[in-house]
């Protein structure tokens, strides 16, 4: 794959995507941060980060990036936004993926509900 990608490219390396755990106890399914939108739109909470992380995972070898932001010394940010379904439930998603450099794997920094 060629880098940097671009709007409408597949996430380089997505097969190899992670993320930390603190991310979804911290932000991704906390009550301080996307917990309650998670909650609401897919029945979700934090025992539920593995099913939704298998989820996204799948999602992003297929969808397209939508958006870019270079962040210099830190790498390079891609969006992808996503359809899922978990539990007869489906929502639109917005997924952050963060490259340290061009042979790094996308790792996973934020996901949330586009509403």
């Amino acid at each position: 794959m060629r880098w940097p990608p671009q709007i409408g490219d597949l996430l380089p390396r997505g097969a190899d995507a992670w993320c930390e755990e603190h991310k979804w106890s911290g932000w991704i399914l906390a009550e301080r941060g996307h917990g309650p939108e998670f909650e609401r739109v897919l029945h979700v909470g934090l025992e539920d980060a593995d099913v939704l992380w298998q989820a996204i995972a799948a999602r992003i070898l297929i969808e397209p990036i939508t958006g870019l932001r270079d962040l210099g010394f830190h790498g390079l940010n891609c969006e992808v936004d996503i359809q899922l379904t978990i539990a007869g439930r489906t929502t639109r998603l917005r997924t952050v993926w963060n490259y340290e450099g061009s042979a790094a794997a996308p790792r996973l920094v934020s996901a949330y509900p586009a509403l």
